[in-house]
């Protein structure tokens, strides 16, 4: 009996322990916030159950806190907001979960009743609307519903989110009607390329952000009064932006801007420059479209589904459904979030985990947690985003103190739907961080952002993505060499990009990044090179990376790279960008980045006679059609092959190797990738993975690159005879708009021109097919005017060097006269400036006339066309010396030539014959300075 006693005693004190210990609430849809909380008399809202949590901790209880959400719908018209009083510990974190996975739905969204929506009665609208259109088109007036008034959408020409509103119809996101339905429109002419904030460049017009043409009679029936918005690609395609229109002449076809874009409107790659329009009440044309009429607060519908059993909601909370600020050790767990501004936001907290989440239809990112420490997303699905996907930023990057942590076994797709460039379905920022086992896929831009220091993505699968952006990779980083230690390894890729002209890249470090690594990545038809130097794996200006143990099947040019020469190496460095990155925001001169990062050590130090280089080795090469370009150095242990090496089935999509595979014996110590790891596992949260069946088409040999070449010979100094012109110093920079103005040209004397009246194999071209040139210069740059007489019936339209008209600019800087010529491998690049008819502007280097230019971002030149008459049209030019390896103030001279070519009298227009390519300036003339 005492034993009985004592037993009784310790078990009623292990219950009271637990319960100080422990406490679990419920919330419910059905139920009411003056309730206890249980499952049979559950809370109503979140902010209840949070409230008791802190009751609770106030009280002595300890924890682990559980809030269980029952199934059904939650509304959350603002934010759900945690902060330090709502932190758990590591022991005893506090946990918002799911009753059952997928059950509890959260979302920011207003539903819409069915009887809300009536046919249009009103004879303007129906008088705008096309017939087929005006029976189906609904309209529901908003403001009798209680709404807020709507607002107009919000344009950020600059590049930034544009606010629109959101409707969904049963989850599924309507389209804001838009002209064309699908795909894009072209810009036929650009006629003003108006402002380009990047340069600093302003202009006076009533319609800062330029005018362009468009071919098709569509836009006449719409009206500025009532609203056009565009989003385009307006100069890059890396860069897109909606931008309002203020002007439409449908008689000249014209659409004038009422705000520039960051780089203005220019050909700034080669694609056409495409566009569409949204938010058009004409152009609400079939179903699942719908208009918002701000000014009246109505929306216009043509429902996809019968109303009667749809459910219809418009986006209202424009913030995030769940916020952490302070609030260390929070699970979440099951959760369902929908239709809001973003999903979860987590500022300044630690050891945050995310687990079994839905987060869609956002119109900004899916999940972002921003500061703090060992963090954990895992097994997430976050698709139909407008922003971007999962954004991880953890750890000190003057410290190089850790994050440590992961983002793992998430799916994220569609992750761009609002902001079609830079909206990555995952970043991995910070230090230290990982994320692996995802899938990614289906985006017109990147999938991920990686600019950190010491973060590893692996194990992961991307596929379909830069599939409308040019100039672009699938994985990017760049801009500052302070973040390296990065790894890229153990990653499927495949399908990514689409030939656009500049080029794509799986893996992409830019401007000159280095000191990381790609490691064991099997990449399946991967990037374009493009008319450049870009390969599968790509480096633009960048050095001290490492391709080891890659597996590249049918890509073009498995590896790629675009070096800067020694003076633009030296420009950027101290570049007030590049100081400010790597001695002000940290400085890499001194611990820990020496000591963590040996390669740093005299990183400043001129090293002239030091290569920048890139080691490749252990990589198979199958089927690719040319292995390299650039500082990518391949030692013997890689294999080039257009032969099986050995996989289990190379048509059916088994890149395993079997055991007596040939690569074994051609790449000694070659590691087997370990495919079966990769991508998504089944686990507590993720209950099954269902593997896609391989539909691609086997791979085949790829046949060479396309180049243009002239017989290989080494540079030569410039002939005995060589023409002398002389350009001539102005006080101020002219316009580079297209129109000429005399004045700001210092006059244009047709004595003082250089005229261009040879071909390219020295014979005389026709006085009515001569081109003349005025050059100009001042401290900074050099400017060139080149007026040209063309067949008025030449289109103007192309941008392809021989197809296309243009003019052409090849200048190598030379020592003073008398002075003897460097050794070739010293001597400065042939820097090669295009631009076309089209408005289009290209630059490239090379070292000599027997490699063409190698494709380079033609920034910060500057360059607007014209036609002031149909037999004639003008090119302005405005070339930094800092481009073209020139001293500021005190210029040298140069070897020099300008060519122009007019594509359909098939003439090479030079000042100077070269009797071989036109960029061999070499073989031309001397630019002196007067």
């Amino acid at each position: 009996m005492k034993n009985q006693t004592l037993q009784l005693a310790v078990l009623t004190t292990s219950l009271a322990v637990f319960s100080v210990m422990a406490a679990s609430y419920y919330v419910g849809p059905g139920g009411r916030d003056d309730q206890v909380g249980s499952i049979e008399a559950p809370f109503a809202t979140l902010e209840r159950a949070r409230d008791a949590v802190r009751a609770a901790k106030t009280d002595g209880v300890a924890g682990p806190h559980d809030v269980v959400l029952l199934p059904g719908r939650y509304s959350l018209s603002a934010s759900f907001k945690l902060g330090a009083a709502d932190a758990g510990t590591a022991s005893a974190p506090v946990v918002y979960r799911a009753a059952e996975a997928g059950t509890a739905r959260l979302l920011g969204s207003t539903a819409i009743p069915a009887a809300a929506f009536q046919p249009v009665t009103d004879a303007a609208v129906l008088a705008l609307l096309e017939p087929a259109a005006a029976a189906k088109v609904l309209v529901a007036d908003l403001a009798a519903l209680g709404f807020p008034a709507q607002k107009e959408i919000i344009a950020r020409a600059g590049g930034g989110t544009t606010e629109l509103p959101e409707l969904f119809c049963n989850e599924e996101r309507m389209q804001l009607a838009r002209w064309p339905d699908t795909d894009w429109a072209e810009v036929e002419t650009i006629i003003d390329g108006g402002a380009v904030p990047r340069t600093g460049k302003a202009t006076a017009s009533e319609h800062p952000g330029g005018i362009f043409q468009y071919k098709e009679d569509r836009p006449a029936r719409w009206s500025v009064e009532r609203g056009i918005w565009l989003r385009g690609y307006w100069c890059f395609d890396w860069s897109e932006s909606v931008i309002k229109a203020s002007m439409l002449d449908s008689a000249q076809k014209r659409i004038g801007l009422s705000a520039p874009h960051t780089y203005g409107l220019r050909q700034g790659n080669p694609s056409p420059r495409r566009w569409y329009a949204l938010n058009l009440l004409e152009e609400l044309t079939r179903p699942g479209e719908f208009y918002v009429d701000a000014a009246a607060n109505k929306l216009y519908f043509w429902p996809p589904a019968d109303l009667a059993t749809a459910r219809v909601s418009l986006t209202t909370n424009k913030g995030a459904l769940i916020e952490l600020d302070g609030a260390d050790d929070v699970w979440l767990q099951g959760l369902l979030l929908e239709e809001a501004g973003s999903g979860i936001s987590v500022q300044n907290s630690s050891r945050v985990r995310i687990e079994g989440c839905t987060v869609r239809n956002m119109h900004h990112l899916g999940i972002e947690l921003r500061g703090g420490r060992e963090h954990e997303v895992r097994s997430c699905d976050v698709h139909d985003t407008g922003t971007g996907g999962i954004s991880l930023f953890a750890g000190d990057y003057k410290t190089l103190t850790r994050g440590d942590s992961l983002i793992e076994n998430c799916h994220i797709w569609r992750f761009a739907v609002h902001k079609l460039t830079y909206s990555n379905g995952i970043t991995l920022a910070g230090v230290g961080n990982t994320a692996r086992h995802n899938l990614l896929h289906d985006a017109p831009h990147m999938a991920v952002g990686g600019g950190g220091n010491d973060n590893i993505f692996e194990y992961n699968i991307v596929r379909h993505v830069c599939l409308a952006a040019d100039d672009s990779g699938a994985y990017y980083k760049g801009r500052n060499p302070a973040r390296r230690g990065n790894i890229v390894r153990y990653n499927f890729w495949h399908s990514i990009g689409k030939p656009m002209g500049h080029g794509v890249a799986a893996v992409y470090f830019d401007d000159g990044d280095g000191g990381d690594a790609v490691i064991g990545n099997l990449f399946f038809r991967c990037g374009d090179p493009g008319k450049g130097s870009f390969g599968t794996v790509f480096s633009h200006g960048g050095h001290d990376l490492l391709a080891d143990n890659n597996i590249f099947i049918e890509c073009k040019r498995p590896l790629g790279s675009s070096p800067w020469n020694d003076k633009r190496w030296r420009d950027a460095m101290n570049s007030k960008l590049y100081q400010d990155r790597l001695t002000k925001e940290v400085d890499i001169r001194v611990p820990p980045y020496t000591t963590h990062y040996p390669a740093l050590v005299g990183y400043f130090d001129e090293k002239l006679k030091e290569p920048r280089v890139s080691p490749a080795r252990r990589n198979l090469l199958v089927m690719c059609a040319e292995p390299k370009s650039g500082n990518w150095q391949l030692d013997d242990s890689n294999w080039i092959t257009e032969e099986d090496p050995g996989f289990v089935d190379i048509n059916g999509g088994d890149f395993n190797f079997k055991a007596d595979a040939a690569v074994f014996k051609h790449i000694p110590g070659f590691e087997p990738l370990p495919l079966a790891k990769m991508g998504l596992y089944v686990d507590r949260w993720r209950r099954q993975v269902e593997r896609e069946e391989w539909t691609l088409p086997p791979p085949r040999p790829l046949p060479p690159l396309k180049q243009l070449r002239a017989a290989a010979r080494g540079p030569v100094a410039p002939k005995g005879n060589a023409p002398v012109f002389g350009a001539t110093r102005i006080a101020a920079a002219p316009r580079i708009d297209g129109v000429v103005d005399e004045a700001e040209w210092g006059g244009l004397p047709a004595a003082g021109a250089m005229v261009l009246a040879h071909h390219y194999d020295g014979t005389a071209v026709p006085a009515n097919r001569q081109s003349r040139a005025w050059l100009r210069y001042d401290d900074q740059a050099l400017y060139v005017l080149v007026r040209s007489s063309i067949d008025p019936a030449t289109s103007l339209s192309g941008n392809t060097w021989g197809s296309d008209d243009a003019v052409e600019l090849a200048v190598r800087p030379l020592p003073a006269a008398g002075a003897a010529l460097a050794p070739a491998a010293q001597r400065p690049l042939i820097s090669v400036v295009r631009a076309y008819g089209n408005g289009f502007l290209w630059f490239g280097m090379t070292p000599d006339a027997a490699d063409d230019p190698l494709n380079q971002e033609p920034a910060p030149c500057a360059f607007a066309a014209s036609r002031p008459a149909p037999g004639e049209w003008v090119a302005e030019l405005a070339i930094p010396f800092s481009k073209i390896d020139l001293a500021a103030g005190q210029p040298g001279r140069c070897a020099f030539n300008i060519t122009v070519r007019k594509a359909k009298d098939d003439l090479w227009v030079m000042w100077e014959s070269t009797r071989g390519h036109s960029f061999n300036a070499d073989a031309a003339g001397i630019l002196e300075w007067k």
